[in-house]
């Protein structure tokens, strides 16, 4: 029941952060940049996400 508490703990302080990130960007820079900024990051997490998935596995 912690594991399940700490991961759920961890996915809402991750989306905290991003929301606030976001939020500044777009009170800095406007919400059109904001927008393309965040579609850029979101790409680039799944990226990493998928190269994690199929990253090959060595045990020697």
């Amino acid at each position: 029941m912690k594991r399940i508490a700490r991961h759920l703990c961890t996915m809402l302080m991750g989306m905290l952060a991003v929301t606030v990130h976001f939020m500044l960007t777009q009170w800095l820079f406007g919400q059109t940049v904001a927008i393309i900024y965040l579609g850029f990051q979101l790409i680039v997490a799944a990226w990493i996400v998928y190269e994690l998935i199929r990253a090959p596995v060595y045990d020697d």
